[in-house]
């Protein structure tokens, strides 16, 4: 009990001095109303020392980022920081890392940033003075604020989202819905025709099958949870198993972001849409699509007409091998026989 005692007095007297000495960084960042002219541009450097205290860097001084500030006031303007600084792999702060920097200087967004275009880094997500812990309702990156932050760039498909099924269950506050993230990833977004992307067409059915595969979520939500295994059994799964990738994947009939239910007449699965639907790829279809059987599995009775095709191709198949084999047997049995006599 005294160690955890000392311990604590330790810990907060480390807190009140941190807090001590950042309050001559807040002497004027402090103010709502600082600001800088810049580039013939108004600059705010207000830093808000409430929201700095609720933040994941709490117990750091602001001179931990900005190491260069030596002096207060400071003569020149501080280097431009970086969060590489800290979070990379074998740093002795305690930074968390998960190959984060590896991933993003490889994700669409890190290439993006190394020509010089306009692409997101550490700060447009995780904000710059006011990181919070993911888990926090008020993180940027928390699930419900993700297509928010996304959206600041992305903002027609956050949109879209908001009209779809996931969006809309969002709203609702039901954190088991698919956000940005949950499809594209995070740090290692990859454009859909790289096969590292979660998205490239052979990897759809996995991405998809994160959620649409989990029993407890879907069962909850009343969300069938045997279309991903049905889907396998098809013959679009078993085409994009032996590597046909322009064969349908979920989102070639679900659509992408503003994703719907069959019922709604704007879906491209609603009956009346999926002979536009089907017709991408066949064609030759026609408004009799609509009367079949969707995410079947064979072998279960409620595919109808296909659990007895099924059936009868299995057993024939079974019957067949298993009569050349008793034939086989037969024959070689036989001739034993026969070559015994002689």
């Amino acid at each position: 009990m005294k160690k955890f005692l000392i311990f604590f007095l330790i810990l907060n007297l480390y807190s009140q001095d941190i807090v001590s000495r950042n309050k001559r960084c807040f002497l004027c960042h402090g103010k709502e109303d600082y600001k800088i002219i810049e580039d013939g541009k108004e600059k705010s450097l207000y830093v808000s020392p409430g929201e700095y205290y609720q933040s994941v860097h709490k117990d750091f001084l602001c001179t931990a980022c900005h190491f260069d500030v030596t002096t207060i006031p400071h003569l020149r303007k501080p280097k431009k920081i970086h969060c590489l600084q800290c979070h990379y792999a074998g740093n002795v702060v305690g930074a968390p890392i998960k190959e984060m920097p590896e991933k993003y200087k490889e994700s669409v967004h890190g290439r993006a940033k190394e020509k010089g275009k306009g692409a997101p880094e550490c700060i447009d997500c995780h904000t710059i003075h006011y990181v919070r812990n993911p888990l926090d309702s008020l993180s940027t990156i928390h699930k419900r604020n993700i297509p928010k932050t996304c959206g600041k760039c992305h903002s027609l498909i956050k949109e879209e989202y908001f009209k779809g099924v996931h969006g809309k269950a969002l709203l609702k506050g039901i954190y088991e819905t698919a956000v940005c993230n949950d499809c594209h990833r995070e740090h290692d977004i990859f454009p859909p025709e790289d096969p590292r992307s979660a998205l490239n067409p052979k990897n759809v059915v996995a991405t998809c099958e994160k959620c649409h595969s989990d029993v407890t979520i879907m069962k909850k939500y009343g969300v069938p949870v045997k279309q991903v295994e049905a889907f396998k059994e098809s013959f679009h799964g078993i085409a994009l198993e032996y590597g046909i990738v322009r064969s349908a994947n979920c989102v070639s009939c679900h659509g992408y972001h503003d994703i719907l239910p069959s019922r709604d007449p704007s879906s491209p699965i609603h009956p009346k849409n999926l002979a536009k639907t089907c017709g991408k790829c066949h064609p030759r279809a026609s408004e009799n699509v609509a009367k079949g059987k969707y995410h079947i599995i064979p072998y279960e009775k409620d595919a109808g007409v296909v659990y007895y095709v099924y059936n009868f191709f299995k057993w024939f198949t079974f019957l067949v091998i298993f009569g050349l084999i008793v034939h086989i047997i037969l024959d070689l049995t036989g001739r034993g026989i026969r070559k015994f006599k002689k």
